[in-house]
């Protein structure tokens, strides 16, 4: 019988290490695009936007359900 206690586990020190860094990763990568973009550098700004836009897409949100019986 499954028990009916809800108490949420706490999640793995892993799981919020990837949280941070996917956010600093696409907080950097905005202001080297202001940065670029206000030297000039169009062509260098696009060209980290893409990468950064690629990163973030790779190391999106994951979801992990766990069903205890």
């Amino acid at each position: 019988m499954a028990s009916l206690d809800r108490t949420p586990t706490p999640l793995p020190s892993k799981a919020h290490l990837l949280g941070w860094l996917t956010a600093l990763t696409g907080l950097i990568a905005v202001i080297a695009v202001v940065v670029l973009a206000a030297l000039g550098q169009g062509e260098a700004a696009s060209a980290v936007g893409a990468v950064a836009a690629a990163f973030l897409g790779v190391g999106g949100v994951r979801i992990t359900v766990q069903i205890r019986r």
